[in-house]
């Protein structure tokens, strides 16, 4: 074998050509004897890392390499390096480490990697995990102003609500000991057409809090000046009422608001509701009718499409529920086997919308059919149901998705074949026959929160901007109530037809699925916004198949979002101008 030497920097590395050219298409192209390099025996590269060079060429010789060791500083040496090169067994392997890594922590310092190693799905992976964990996203995972406004402006950052997104702003720039100076930069962040006269007023309230500057406080005024006449915020009512916000304000007032909300960005991500279907079909072989399992999305005809076929055929009771805006998880049910019995489902299934991958992860659950079943966080909740020999339980198991372990915790205070759950602001609830209760994990203890013994079972229960809502069994009413508030369920609308599902949706409706009296389905919207509405109804197609309401139903996204790296114009303006010639990482426009 000819050994040859590498000169990396002022590195030099003695290598066999024939194991260069094994791992590395650079390499073997080099030496195929089309270039000049082919017959050198001493090889300059210096555009490359001397370290991450020697652990490349350490894993040439050994075959492998454990990443998780190295910091995310030398993997992405390590990654420029392997794309330089076109290893591409070792390009896999990182980009798989580094997605499988992924958390609030280094999203944005994968995403750089990612950018920098022309790994284009990675850094899309990267930043949905940023854009669609806001919710629990912390200041300090923010390195710069100039992502800082990349992230909080972006179409597919994943809040409710427009407060909230100013609130992490704010709360940001007052760590950074930057809020008066850059206040307007993060209210320009903010999709002006989700901005209602309580989301200003509440804006106010809360900066009161800090020293946000004159200039902020008149343009909030002058936007409540437009919202307290019942019109949206836009360009027409502002430029309709320029006369009147100058004499009231001054011209500099009015001209930035305008500023501010022409090159307002909209937010564009949407959820997609995710309905369990059965399906009766005959199997020729045996001739028998048996059931299929499906998951399935409504798309944006009202049409139903299928995502996946859950289980086996003759699979029954199994449940569904979120796992993020992105993981839909599968579990519990069982089938009955001819001279075997019930063999019930003790595995948890794990569908991630992104990555289009069904993962089977051997969880050994405890036996169960019709549990209540919700997510907080990365845990589980399995509470109640039927055990493997049919007698009602009131257990309560957490299961961390995460680490793949489970625990028993307080039992139920009331007993239920099927409860009905939901999560809300990361609390779980459930409904029993006589109240709904709150689980408060600190204490490990089920706290009564609302009386419902006048009401028949409830069957639905839906956290839906800051309120639950809940439907009972054999009622067309639609109810709401806000935990910790309310001690009594408040009558919002009713129903055209009998509930099947609920869930909520990209434009921030409640979906209610129903079904008349002939047997067709239909979805009915109720928007919070216009509350006084009418409920929209749509009828809906399903062919030869009918919703598997045991199963529950949510919401989830089904795509990457763009990377939209480009600032506003009014960003971009306000950051040349106040001269903050910050340091972007690699792919972002701070021009």
């Amino acid at each position: 074998m000819t050994e040859i030497t590498l000169r990396i920097g002022e590195e030099v590395f003695q290598i066999k050509k024939e194991l260069l050219c094994e791992y590395s298409d650079y390499f073997r192209a080099m030496f195929s004897g089309y270039y000049v390099e082919s017959d050198k025996q001493e090889i300059n590269i210096d555009m490359l890392d001397p370290y991450a060079m020697k652990i490349i060429l350490k894993y040439m010789e050994m075959g492998n390499i454990l990443l998780s060791e190295y910091p995310l500083t030398i993997i992405d040496q390590i990654a420029v390096t392997a794309d330089f090169l076109q290893i591409r067994d070792l390009t896999k392997q990182i980009q798989h480490v580094l997605d499988i890594q992924l958390s609030e922590s280094n999203w944005l310092d994968t995403m750089t990697i990612a950018q920098k190693a022309s790994y284009t799905e990675l850094e899309q992976l990267s930043a949905a995990y940023g854009l669609y964990n806001f919710n629990s996203m912390e200041t300090r995972s923010i390195s710069t102003i100039h992502i800082l406004i990349w992230y909080l402006s972006h179409p597919y950052l994943d809040s409710q609500d427009e407060l909230q997104i100013f609130k992490f702003g704010l709360l940001w720039l007052y760590r950074n000991l930057q809020v008066k100076d850059n206040v307007l930069l993060i209210l320009a962040c903010l999709d002006m057409k989700r901005v209602t006269n309580k989301t200003l007023l509440d804006i106010r309230d809360f900066s009161n809090n800090y020293s946000c500057g004159s200039l902020f406080l008149e343009i909030i005024s002058c936007l409540l000046n437009i919202t307290s006449k019942g019109l949206d915020i836009s360009e027409s009512s502002l430029c309709e009422h320029k006369e009147e916000i100058c004499e009231k304000f001054t011209e500099r007032v009015w001209c930035e608001a305008l500023s501010i909300v022409k090159d307002s960005r909209p937010r564009l991500l949407k959820y997609v509701p995710v309905v369990p279907t059965q399906k009766n079909i005959l199997d020729e072989k045996n001739m028998l009718h048996v059931l299929q399992n499906f998951v399935c999305t409504l798309n944006e005809d009202r049409q139903f499409e299928k995502l996946l076929e859950v289980a086996d055929k003759e699979f029954m009771d199994w449940k569904v529920a979120a796992w993020g805006p992105t993981k839909l998880v599968v579990l519990c049910g069982f089938r009955l086997r001819f001279g075997s019995g019930i063999e019930f489902m003790q595995d948890v299934m794990v569908y991630d919308t992104l990555r289009n991958q069904l993962e089977k992860i051997s969880a050994q659950l405890p036996q169960k059919r019709f549990p209540g079943v919700t997510i907080v966080g990365d845990l589980l909740y399995i509470l109640g149901g039927l055990c493997e020999n049919g007698f009602i339980t009131n257990t309560t198991i957490v299961y961390n998705l995460r680490e793949r372990k489970y625990i028993s915790k307080a039992k139920l205070p009331e007993i239920h074949e099927c409860p009905v759950v939901c999560t809300h602001h990361n609390r779980v609830y459930i409904a029993g026959g006589r109240h709904v209760y709150c689980y408060i994990a600190g204490t490990d203890v089920w706290k009564p929160i609302l009386d419902v013994h006048n009401y028949n079972k409830l069957e639905f229960m839906k956290s839906y901007n800051g309120y639950i809502y809940c439907m009972a069994y054999g009622d067309q009413t639609l109810y709401r109530f806000k935990p910790g508030i309310e001690k009594a369920l408040q009558s919002v609308t009713s129903l055209t037809n009998m509930s099947t599902a609920i869930c909520v949706i990209s434009n921030n409706s409640l979906m209610v699925f129903t079904k008349t009296d002939d047997g067709k389905y239909t979805v009915e919207e109720h928007n919070d916004r216009f509350p006084d509405e009418q409920l929209i109804v749509h009828p809906v197609e399903l062919k030869n198949e009918k919703i598997y309401d045991p199963a529950g139903s949510c919401s989830l996204v089904m795509s990457l979002p763009p990377l939209c790296k480009e600032l506003s114009q009014y960003h971009r303006h306000a950051l040349s101008r106040d001269s903050l010639d910050v340091v972007s990482p690699p792919g972002f426009d701070s021009d």
